[in-house]
């Protein structure tokens, strides 16, 4: 244990109630994103409280806490040295700059709004959170943050002015454009398109700068864009600025890095060798989707969540979620956020040239992807609905061929038809409620694939032991839901289904064990299913943490 560790100990053995419940309380605001600040009484009567609460800080950002933009307020010193976090007052002195406000909080970095007590003039000043407990790697990405932004020079561009350390505390200093930012204005509402167009049109023109200075950004989000006096956006935040020149990153293998809403697939998967400058073309086309229609591409509230439709789905059209959004608006749009990177535009300028043909009613010059590419989109966005109707379509095949090969029409072959439309003609139907985030719709889809698959078997001819497998089939393909509650509800689904079965079209010379041999399979294979879906998502959540 650390000497603060032992101190803290020793004067704070003797937890009272009121310590023990604001700690409870504390913990619950952190989980939740909520700001919690520690109560003065509870302070002066527990002077190490603050070592303690930058100690949860730390422990809940190794859990995958700390990605988010905002953390709570009360982050503490050392008592040796001073730290960013320690500024609880303020204002403060910090070098010969006056800490006036606080602006904002990241993963890594706290911002404050500083005066140079010389120059009289206000800045913004960027440190290290919780320095002393920084890594080398966060002190590393700090210092070249300061070093790709000090030689950009450009009008959408946030200036970077000084860097430095102060009492061991690394620290850079930015010109002061104002506390107002892109996701506050969209937050705001009421966003026209050509507003929406133009704002973009900065922020490209930036980007392209950037590109052609041999930096990519990899963190655009409407957080990282700020909004002068003017109206005018300007591109802040380069901690993740990845520079060709002299990149001496070794950054994790398969290790995600960004923001999960807007970052690129190819960053989703962790593919850092594969982030180009279209990376940053996508995470502009996200900012677009979002300005279009209010939201992000992927809206899920689970970063996670986000990261797995990311790679494995389509975002809404846009014009369903607004019709006032033009068409060549949205295709523009829709190009941007393309899957592969050699599908979206070729440049930064050629996306900001597109978007000045729109606003100055000109057509755009983005060429059609084709039928097939068409095709592929609409797979990704409604994966499901796409399983379910390639399965039809191949058991319908097997069963027409089924039906060529005998003299004649089967009894079954019109009951397995029907129930064949119906499965079909449910699909879509859940597919459209999925649509519409209609609770509980993916739990009532896996149950009823078990379901009509039973009614399917049961009008089959015998022996339908064979056919039993399609139960192991529909277990593992619940799992391309990556929700282990979903494989469940099959699993419980297709068990009691199988037993039902078995009780009207069994073979009566079965063994009376077989049923229930069957049963335990198909548990098993749900068990194992789910453990397999569970390390995949710990293993995302693993490596979205670095």
């Amino acid at each position: 244990m650390t000497d603060r560790g032992a101190e803290l100990s020793d004067s704070d053995s003797n937890f009272d109630p009121e310590l023990l419940e604001f700690l409870e309380r504390h913990c619950d605001a952190i989980q939740d994103g909520e700001h919690f600040s520690i109560p003065e009484e509870l302070l002066k009567k527990h002077p190490n409280l603050m070592q303690l609460v930058d100690c949860i800080h730390l422990l809940d950002s190794m859990a995958g806490g700390g990605g988010q933009d905002k953390v709570a307020e009360t982050l503490l010193s050392s008592d040796s040295s001073l730290s960013s976090s320690s500024f609880q007052s303020l204002p403060r002195e910090f070098g010969a700059y006056l800490l006036e406000a606080e602006l904002g909080r990241g993963g890594m970095g706290v911002v404050y709004r500083a005066r140079h007590q010389t120059l009289d003039s206000h800045f913004a000043l960027k440190m290290v959170r919780s320095c002393e407990f920084a890594s080398d790697e966060e002190v590393r990405r700090f210092f070249r943050e300061a070093r790709a932004a000090s030689r950009l020079r450009h009008s959408n561009i946030v200036s970077v002015h000084d860097a430095g350390e102060h009492e061991g505390i690394p620290f850079l200093v930015m010109a002061y454009i104002s506390e107002f930012t892109l996701a506050d204005r969209i937050k705001m509402g009421e966003i026209s398109l050509d507003e929406s167009a133009a704002m973009l049109v900065q922020i490209t023109r930036a980007v392209g700068y950037l590109h052609r200075q041999d930096v990519i950004h990899r963190d655009l989000k409407p957080s990282n864009i700020l909004i002068d006096n003017d109206g005018n956006a300007l591109v802040t935040d380069f901690g993740l600025a990845k520079v060709f020149e002299h990149d001496d990153e070794q950054t994790m293998s398969g290790a995600i890095l960004g923001t999960p809403a807007y970052m690129s697939p190819e960053q989703a998967w962790g593919k850092v060798n594969s982030v180009t400058y279209r990376s940053d073309l996508y995470s502009l086309g996200a900012i677009l989707y979002e300005l279009l229609t209010g939201q992000p591409p992927f809206s899920e509230s689970v970063p996670l969540d986000q990261i797995l439709r990311l790679r494995d789905s389509e975002p809404k059209h846009p014009q369903k979620i607004n019709p006032a959004i033009s068409r060549p608006l949205a295709q523009i749009c829709m190009r941007c956020l393309e899957k592969k990177p050699e599908n979206r535009y070729g440049s930064a300028d050629e996306l900001a040239d597109d978007l000045e043909r729109f606003l100055n009613h000109e057509p755009i010059v983005l060429k059609s992807m084709g039928l097939w590419n068409s095709v592929r989109r609409w797979a990704r966005r409604e994966p499901a609905l796409v399983v379910h109707l390639t399965a039809f379509l191949v058991i319908f095949t097997v069963v027409q061929l089924a039906e060529l090969s005998v003299p004649g029409l089967r009894p079954s072959y019109i009951p397995e038809m029907i129930i064949l439309g119906t499965w079909g003609a449910a699909s879509i139907v859940f597919q459209r409620l999925l649509r519409k985030d209609v609770r509980f719709v993916r739990r009532c889809w896996v149950a009823s694939d078990a379901i009509l698959f039973t009614a399917a078997v049961y009008y089959a001819a015998r022996p339908i032991e064979s056919l039993v497998a399609g139960y192991a089939l529909l277990i593992v393909a619940s799992a391309m839901w990556y929700k282990p509650r979903l494989v469940a509800v099959t699993t419980v689904t297709s068990v009691i289904s199988y037993f039902f079965l078995h009780s009207m079209r069994g073979d009566p010379e079965t063994p009376g064990h077989y049923p229930y041999l069957v049963a335990g399979i198909l548990i098993v294979t749900g068990g194992i299913v789910i453990s397999l879906v569970r390390r995949i998502l710990q293993l995302l959540s693993f490596r979205s943490r670095f």
